[in-house]
């Protein structure tokens, strides 16, 4: 596994930022991952006050060789996201929320791995095809093929027929 983790300890109050390049390695040690290649970069902010840690993740790149809703081909998505998140000190075992993540009082460093997994699956779409733009459009052999086979019949239900009736003499 390639090293994503931000130094916690020791480190002065303010602003501190590191910079990770995310491709194909990185997802190699995902199970049953969509996402195989990508061109990623991922800025890490860390807020240092004190007590008061906030982390900022900011990740803005592409996302290749996914497959399109419409017609199977391979695809190009962009993303862009931002992922922030309170860094909270307890010696108690306290489960990690979507907005809290809690880190021992000793520990030295945290591995943001699977924080920056998440925002890039996360701010994929739910649907995606092809744009229409340029080269970027969907097979056309395929959406023909779809075209020819969908039944594009509408089934009329009486009901609605009656309330029409109505509707009519109103």
């Amino acid at each position: 596994m390639l090293n994503y983790h931000i130094r916690i300890s020791g480190v002065k109050d303010g602003k501190h930022e590191y910079f990770f390049d995310i491709d194909s390695k990185f997802f190699e040690s995902f199970i049953d991952t969509e996402v195989t290649n990508s061109k990623i970069k991922v800025t890490s902010t860390y807020y240092k006050n004190g007590n008061k840690i906030k982390l900022t993740l900011k990740i803005i790149g592409e996302v290749y060789n996914l497959v399109c809703d419409l017609c199977a081909r391979s695809l190009t998505v962009k993303i862009d996201n931002s992922i922030t998140v309170l860094l909270q000190e307890s010696d108690l075992e306290m489960e990690t929320t979507d907005e809290i993540l809690y880190i021992k009082a000793n520990q030295k460093e945290i591995d943001i791995t699977q924080l920056i997994y998440e925002g890039i699956i996360l701010s994929l779409p739910n649907k995606r095809e092809h744009s229409g733009d340029g080269d970027d459009i969907c097979d056309e052999e395929m959406i023909n093929l779809l075209n020819k086979y969908t039944i594009k019949e509408e089934k009329k239900d009486p009901r609605w027929e009656e309330l029409n009736k109505i509707k009519d003499l109103i």
